[in-house]
């Protein structure tokens, strides 16, 4: 039965596979390749000051856990390989312990586990002894199929009692192995010299791999007893009125609900929070940087497609007495209420970051009423988007027209630059508010005049959108 299904997968794969995608994804790979090669090259000098001051085990296990972070989220957005049998497999005899074997298989082949042992064994190359970098790869590839595990576990995963144990052990996975590795810094720093443990970095990197391959085997067992779903529920837990339904709760409900726009948003949302937290304080503009990517991303990634979700449902709204303006609107004031929401979570870099709450409130009004109001004509080219499609390589509902047009946020970026880089402090704050205000203002009869221009085409519109 293993070879049936191992069979079925390379006829599925023959079918699906694509060149324009495989040379895509060699193209970036490459591009990242050499964005290191030349990092490595212009900080050489740096780099060979940290290697006589930092302990050699403490510094390639930091490499190897700077690696979990992007494998794990790469897996998870982008591995969309199905982990539990479809009713058409369910109605042959094949035994869970056959598909297991097979999920098995298809992980220890999936080509993207060479992504990170490739990296690694650059910068390996580059920094650490012959014998340390082939023992480090090894670490890595290990590292990369169990995290190909917990993903496969993730998804497989029927509700949140079964996730919450693979996201905590995830969460102390990558803490563990971040404060192994700065403890030692700290050691090293502390006495002046390169810290050594006995054996080092051969023990670390041999008991890290050790590790990896006990978790491989715990999540191996929690895959294999975990049931994807009940059969013999026969009721819903749930059931929520369609009255409880507005035109402005279907704003976040259908963002929430289609993976192609949940995912990308929960993931550099994190990311942005991630990088704008641990980057060292005295570093302020980068850390500014982050902020203004982490607030501006809503309107910049939403507002490409204002329409786009509602193009899946355009005809009905057209019979409701919804208006396109009154539609407009929500969509701008839902693109405020994200831009808000983010800047909850910056709360606390007031505290710990050195921002300005003055800083924090221009940028709220400059991207949430001023960038948000400069993506709204993208509802005149809009097309319809298929919402429960992975985003990762999907060109469907792109346009030239979209595309040409989203280049337009290069003139919040430069304002911003301009008045960070050329204005004195408060005044570069004040000058952002004011065109925020401004947007703030003509809003209503910038979006009357879009709506108005909408009907005049609208035949052209609602054809566009059966496409």
């Amino acid at each position: 039965m293993l070879k049936q299904l191992l069979s079925l997968r390379y006829i599925q794969w023959r079918r699906n596979f694509s060149w324009k995608k495989f040379l895509v994804v060699l193209y970036l790979v490459g591009v990242m390749l050499l964005m290191i090669v030349s990092v490595l090259y212009a900080s050489h000098d740096l780099l060979d000051d940290l290697l006589d001051e930092l302990p050699l085990a403490a510094l390639t296990i930091a490499l190897i856990s700077m690696l979990a972070l992007p494998d794990f989220m790469l897996k998870l957005m982008w591995d969309t390989d199905a982990v539990v049998m479809d009713d058409f497999l369910r109605t042959k005899p094949i035994p869970s312990r056959a598909w297991n074997r097979f999920i098995a298989i298809l992980l220890a082949t999936d080509p993207w586990n060479l992504v990170m042992p490739m990296f690694m064994a650059l910068v390996g190359a580059w920094l650490l002894p012959t014998g340390v970098t082939v023992l480090a790869v090894v670490a890595v590839l290990v590292q990369t199929l169990m995290l190909s595990w917990l993903v496969a576990d993730i998804h497989k995963s029927p509700d949140i009692e079964h996730s919450l144990p693979l996201w905590i052990g995830a969460v102390v996975y990558y803490l563990g192995m971040t404060g192994l590795s700065t403890i030692l810094i700290m050691l090293a720093m502390r006495s002046g010299m390169a810290l050594q443990l006995p054996g080092s970095p051969w023990t670390e990197l041999v008991l890290f791999i050790l590790l990896d391959i006990v978790l491989i085997g715990v999540l191996y067992l929690y895959f294999s007893r975990m049931r994807a779903y009940d059969e013999h529920e026969q009721h819903a837990n749930t059931v929520r009125s369609v009255g409880d339904v507005t035109l402005f709760s279907t704003e976040y409900l259908s963002v929430w609900r289609s993976k192609r726009f949940r995912v990308p948003m929960l993931i550099f949302t994190v990311l942005f929070l991630l990088e704008a937290y641990m980057m060292p304080s005295n570093e302020a503009n980068h850390v500014l940087l982050y902020l203004y990517f982490l607030l501006a991303w809503p309107s910049m990634f939403l507002g490409q497609w204002v329409f786009g979700i509602e193009g899946n449902y355009f005809h009905g709204l057209w019979t409701k007495p919804y208006s396109i303006e009154h539609m407009l609107l929500n969509k701008y004031k839902f693109f405020i209420l994200l831009t808000l929401g983010m800047a909850v979570l910056l709360i606390p870099a007031i505290f710990f970051k050195g921002l300005r709450p003055t800083t924090l409130l221009a940028l709220i009004l400059f991207l949430g009423c001023g960038q948000s109001l400069l993506m709204m004509p993208t509802c005149l080219f809009s097309t319809r988007l298929d919402l429960f499609t992975s985003s990762f390589f999907n060109y469907q509902g792109a346009s030239m027209r979209v595309t040409v047009y989203s280049f337009i946020i290069l003139i919040p970026i430069a304002i911003y630059a301009f008045c960070s880089l050329a204005l004195p402090p408060l005044w570069d704050d004040a000058v952002m508010a004011a065109i925020g205000l401004v947007a703030l203002a003509i809003h209503r009869p910038c979006i009357r005049l879009l709506a108005q221009k909408w009907k005049y085409n609208r035949y052209e519109n609602m054809e566009r959108y059966l496409n």
